[in-house]
């Protein structure tokens, strides 16, 4: 892995732009063409990039890249608590064009990020993309205390009875003939908050309930084993379910 980084770090390094901070320290932005981002996020490196699109949320909701939590330009300021912990490891932010991005890319510096990429615009790349929200673990703990909505458990049902997040259900992602099955009572009129341990099994979860209709969905992409969700043993009662 380390040895797969250095060849993509070599491999962006064609393009770059400096930006001096408030406090005269000097921030390198990194172009980075959108095939090579989609090739890195696909290479299973969630845990070592944060990918931000940083379009308003309606043009996110409409489509962006897995794994891509959203933090609109004009809202970076008010939503340090999201990329708090992530500011010394690598961000990779994009919007419509690479000019858009670069934007919020300078915001991202003045904050205090170290290490900035910034990414070939939606309109600019044909990129893969899914219409279920990716957020963090610091952003789900708090939306799961709303009313009318439904915590998904994606581990299996032994991992679940080892502990659960408060409220959840347990549907297991995998066998998927069998996550099908399950997920064909729920309402579609609910949110959907999925979770499981690293959040990989919540994610191909989430696209399949995407594919099957469902509109309200949302995945952490920080899992049970990345965040610390305050897990209980106990089953939680029907009448009790959010």
């Amino acid at each position: 892995m380390e040895k797969m980084m250095k060849k993509v770090f070599i491999c962006f390094i064609v393009s770059a732009v400096f930006i001096f901070t408030s406090c005269a320290e000097i921030i390198t932005v990194i172009d980075v063409k959108g095939s090579d981002l989609e090739n890195l996020n696909a290479e299973g490196t969630k845990d070592t990039i944060l990918i931000i699109d940083t379009r308003p949320y309606t043009e996110y909701k409409n489509g962006h890249l897995p794994n891509a939590i959203n933090i609109p330009k004009n809202e970076i300021n008010t939503r340090v608590n999201e990329f708090e912990d992530w500011k010394e490891k690598p961000i990779y932010v994009y919007a419509d064009t690479d000019d858009d991005s670069f934007e919020a890319a300078k915001i991202f510096v003045e904050a205090g990020c170290k290490i900035i990429y910034n990414a070939e615009g939606i309109k600019q790349y044909s990129y893969k993309t899914i219409k279920y929200d990716c957020m963090r673990g610091v952003v789900f703990e708090q939306k799961i205390n709303s009313p009318n909505i439904i915590i998904i458990d994606c581990r299996t049902k032994q991992a679940y009875d080892m502990g659960h997040i408060l409220g959840a259900i347990s549907i297991p992602s995998i066998p998927i003939a069998e996550f099908e099955k399950n997920i064909a009572n729920l309402p579609k009129d609910k949110k959907l908050f999925l979770y499981c341990n690293v959040g990989s099994a919540s994610a191909r979860a989430a696209l399949t309930l995407s594919e099957a209709g469902f509109k309200e969905i949302y995945n952490t992409i920080d899992g049970v084993r990345e965040y610390p969700f305050n897990l209980i043993q106990e089953e939680t009662p029907p009448d009790k379910r959010k």
